[in-house]
């Protein structure tokens, strides 16, 4: 059934509304937006799925100064779905304090209530890549690593790092360089590395990966497992913090166990996770 001009302007309104109630902080005014029961899928911005206009508001006040400072919302499209329901489809564009901003999609199932149109649905996707390509998330960036590792390919590697990419070992000792800068510098390490350690990587096992209030960050516990020349099966326990930009690592801090990897390699003088050479002066 088609949507009448009225119902049309009605829905331009509520969704036009949100941005202004937003920056203004009037959040307990979001009950003329959503109904009481409405979803708000924030899952790609790792806040997983609201539910209610106070998990919302809760929400929105714990991300604090993170918040936008400026909702503009663009690119309206109405479908009707039967004449109690639409899908309607917009652009956003969120302007942070610090002057950067992003932009997201809007995808909302809006429902006639007694009082007017509401959202009952929302989900928001942050939009990363240019002319529809499909972004390569943090995740998939970390299985791209592990699998670099493993098969211990220089050219493989220096694919997942960004050009200007920084990898830190927080936990090292003297001897050991505890930041890389540079992605040929980071590479030129690692195969340094494979050429002279005593370890084979044959896989990673996830303990638990954590999203952060940036979607290109994660935080990984995970174990190494392979085979030592020296010591035979071994497991290392390492939580590194990932952070990507267009499908490459920027930044990755290492906090690898460096006293299991020395065991594993049968001595105690090893470098940050078994892998690679001391640093050279």
């Amino acid at each position: 059934m088609a949507l009448s001009e009225q119902d049309r302007i009605d829905i331009n309104d509520v969704i036009n509304l949100h941005g202004h109630l937003t920056d203004a902080g009037e959040l307990d005014r979001w009950d003329e937006l959503f109904t009481p029961d409405a979803t708000y899928d924030a899952d790609d911005f790792g806040l997983g799925s609201l539910h209610g206009t106070a998990a919302m508001r809760a929400a929105a006040l714990a991300l604090g100064d993170a918040n936008p400072v400026g909702h503009h919302v663009t690119n309206i499209v109405i479908t009707a779905i039967d004449d109690r329901s639409a899908r309607v489809q917009s652009k956003g564009v969120g302007i942070k304090a610090d002057g950067t901003a992003g932009s997201v999609v809007y995808d909302d199932i809006v429902t006639r209530q007694s009082n007017g149109w509401k959202i009952s649905y929302r989900k928001v996707t942050a939009r990363r890549a240019a002319l529809g390509e499909r972004e390569v998330g943090a995740r998939e960036v970390l299985e791209r690593f592990r699998q670099a590792a493993v098969s211990q390919s220089a050219d493989d590697m220096g694919r997942v790092y960004a050009v200007d990419a920084v990898h830190e070992f927080p936990f090292t000792r003297p001897g050991v360089p505890s930041r890389l800068e540079g992605r040929d510098n980071i590479v030129s390490w690692i195969a340094a590395g494979w050429k002279t350690n005593t370890l084979k990587y044959e896989r990673y096992r996830t303990l638990a990966i954590y999203d952060t209030h940036d979607p290109d960050t994660i935080i990984v516990e995970q174990e190494a497992l392979g085979t030592s020349t020296s010591t035979g099966e071994f497991t290392l326990p390492n939580i590194v913090v990932l952070t990507v930009r267009n499908g490459q690592i920027t930044h990755l801090r290492d906090y690898v166990n460096i006293l299991d990897a020395a065991a594993a390699m049968g001595r105690d003088d090893t470098s940050p996770f078994g892998l690679w050479p001391r640093e050279t002066t």
